[in-house]
């Protein structure tokens, strides 16, 4: 392969025979195109409130540092679920960007079976009477997600609100579900659980 050949946004690594490799993409605060809800909610705050501002912008680039390296198709691909009795999916777009800068690809509903995790809202009690019954369709009960263990529990509340902090901490709770090798905010037990199965 030439290196002319390369498309001027593709960098490769060469090793010493001089064959050139595309590198992966990896997601950069720089790069990240995709969260527009996210910079609206720094632009406004930036005008608004610049303590604020600073707080959850340094935040969020803890975060993008951490996993900077870890390339698109190394991330784990994850279902979120709103109510689990119609297998529904109603969230604001800025929940599906939080996911993403917390480290996790956001899966419709149609790529439910292809999920690594499922994260499921708790939106009352009835829940827990529910999933065993979810668990043995086969849309959610043969999903390699549940074979591995990989099935999560967040509270209604991580999603209620529209302030900085209450994106922040959606973005904490994910990054601790589907990054866990990196975060620990000590959300686990209150906001979230592991749903053992």
């Amino acid at each position: 392969m030439k290196l002319s050949n390369i498309e001027p946004i593709t960098k490769v690594i060469c090793d010493f025979k001089m064959a050139c490799v595309p590198l992966p993409k990896f997601r950069t605060r720089d790069n990240m195109d995709t969260n527009r809800e996210y910079q609206k909610l720094l632009n406004h705050l930036k005008e608004t409130n610049a303590q604020a501002h600073e707080h959850l912008e340094e935040e969020i680039d803890i975060v993008f540092h951490k996993l900077k390296f870890i390339p698109l198709e190394s991330r784990p691909r994850v279902a979120v679920i709103s109510n689990i009795r119609d297998f529904s999916q109603d969230f604001r777009v800025i929940t599906q960007e939080a996911l993403d800068i917390a480290g996790g690809v956001w899966l419709s509903m149609e790529d439910l079976a292809q999920a690594d995790k499922v994260i499921v809202v708790q939106q009352d009690a009835s829940l827990y009477n529910d999933l065993p019954i979810a668990l043995q369709s086969s849309l959610l009960g043969e999903t390699a997600a549940i074979s591995q263990n990989e099935l999560y529990i967040i509270q209604q509340s991580a999603f209620e609100g529209g302030t900085a902090n209450d994106f922040l901490r959606q973005v904490e709770i994910f990054a601790e579900i589907v990054q866990p090798k990196y975060f620990i905010y000590g959300h686990e037990g209150e906001g979230w659980v592991r749903f053992e199965l």
